[in-house]
């Protein structure tokens, strides 16, 4: 990769701060205060307020620096080693603040593997890996898999959890409308206190998600699936609660919330997209139904269905419009699910701008699209353009809502999201973008009466 003199990147990063303060100036604006808690670190997100604008900006300009020389190295070396198909490895630092978790550090990163010895046809594999933990104690360690064997002949898709990571109970319901007033003695043995429409709570989980498909026909794949998650070591992060505003079920009780569920089914993939973490062009359809129950010592008994369908066209150049849709069921005779089990509405990959959790119930519905302009021209090898190629926009619209018994589903009842990012392409050979992300909820009470939920979000490869 071109690499610009040393006076050159101070010039650039200089003027990339300045651009940054009169953005990070501006987001108040756009919607109330922004949650300053870290959702999951899992993703390396956080959410920020206005006074720490300046944290945010010495992050941003962290990762660029690390983007814009850590692949070029790794990029030269690939190319005096022709016995090197592909680029091996992308990894990143996740650095992240919020006043619950304090200081995060941590690893994030991609493991390619070549399992058909270079055949062309066989798409390629690859590991994700995150490795957090937080000067509070906290911890979350993740890995994603997809593994093709020669020829797509056999899949093997899925993914481990190990977390200890404070979460929210929002209770169920569409609105996110209960007020709690929490206390907590502060290290002056003073009882602080704090109004919001949710309980805090921390556990300790454990959870795999493994499935292997065969394929009929190109494509086209069949096979099982499984998810087993442990939950222990609940912990209320309040000293005392009391209960402003009563929704529909706000306190889910510690038993809905411990335990172990474990279910096996299976499912379907039709899958002709032209790179699994930066899609471009082609579709992707899921179906998958999991059964929980007392065979395989679940303390749970449902059945989860789900659909995820999504296409990627061109409309212009290199353009890229991409469009999601999902379904969500659960089917129980039990009076409660248990709360990991729920069709839950946020995070970094799924509705962006809400916290997950914030809408949840048995049955969702849900709809994402995003608008993607990468600057990168295939063409164009001016030295300045080897930079701004690696660049790109984008934006997006989403929305979900949940509900529990189906025919209270309406059109009218979307909670729905907005935003835009901005790429930086990790590595020119796996596709892969780094993706900066600003979601705003749109709902105007997600956050209590008369706030938003808004959150930045830091992740290798897109959403969907």
């Amino acid at each position: 990769m071109f690499l610009l003199p040393a006076f050159t990147r101070v010039w650039f990063f200089q003027c990339g701060y300045r651009m940054l303060d009169r953005i990070i100036n501006i987001i108040p604006a756009l919607a109330a205060p922004p949650l300053a808690v870290l959702e999951k670190a899992g993703a390396t997100i956080f959410y920020f307020e206005p006074s720490q604008s300046q944290l945010i900006k010495f992050l941003i300009l962290i990762y660029s620096f690390v983007l814009y020389n850590f692949p070029a190295y790794a990029q030269t070396q690939q190319q005096q080693e022709d016995s090197i198909k592909f680029h091996k490895y992308d990894i990143f630092p996740a650095i992240s603040y919020s006043p619950e978790t304090k200081l995060t550090l941590g690893a994030i990163g991609y493991r390619y593997l070549d399992l058909s010895k270079s055949d062309p046809e066989t798409t390629r594999s690859f590991i994700n890996f995150v490795a957090v933990y937080t000067t509070t104690n906290q911890v979350i360690v993740e890995s994603n898999w997809d593994l093709f064997t020669d020829g797509n002949k056999l899949r093997f898709r899925g993914g481990f959890t190990f977390a200890r990571f404070p979460d929210r109970n929002y209770g169920f319901g569409n609105d996110a409308g209960a007020l709690v007033l929490e206390y907590k003695l502060n290290n002056t043995g003073i009882e602080d206190t704090a109004v919001q429409n949710f309980k805090r709570f921390s556990v300790m989980r454990f959870g795999i998600r493994p499935s292997v498909l065969r394929e009929i026909i190109n494509q086209f794949y069949v096979g099982l699936n499984a998810d087993v998650e442990y939950v222990w070591n609940f912990e209320e992060l309040a000293d005392s609660i009391n209960i402003l505003k009563r929704e529909a079920n706000i306190l889910l009780l510690q038993d809905n919330t411990l335990g172990l569920r474990s279910g096996m089914g299976f499912n379907i993939v039709w899958d002709s997209r032209d790179n699994l973490l930066n899609s471009t062009s082609g579709s992707f359809f899921y179906f998958s139904t999991l059964f929980f129950g007392g065979y395989l010592g679940s303390d749970y008994r449902y059945i989860s269905t789900r659909l995820d369908a999504r296409t990627y066209f061109n409309p212009v150049l290199n353009h890229t419009i991409a469009l999601r849709g999902l379904l969500n069921f659960r089917f129980t005779d039990d009076v409660t699910l248990p709360l990991r089990g729920l069709s839950r509405v946020g995070g970094g990959k799924f509705v962006r701008g809400y916290f997950q959790g914030t809408y949840q119930n048995n049955n969702m519905v849900a709809f994402e699209t995003e608008y993607r302009l990468p600057f990168w021209n295939e063409d164009n090898i001016a030295p300045f353009r080897k930079f701004w190629k690696r660049l790109g926009l984008v934006v997006f619209l989403s929305g979900a809502q949940v509900f529990g018994e189906r025919g209270s589903f309406g059109m009218d009842r979307f909670n729905l999201a907005a935003g835009g990012g901005l790429r930086v392409l990790f590595s020119e050979d796996s596709k892969v973008n780094l993706r900066i992300d600003y979601g705003v909820g749109l709902a105007a009470d997600s956050n209590g009466p008369g706030k938003r939920q808004s959150g930045l979000y830091f992740f290798l490869a897109e959403a969907f």
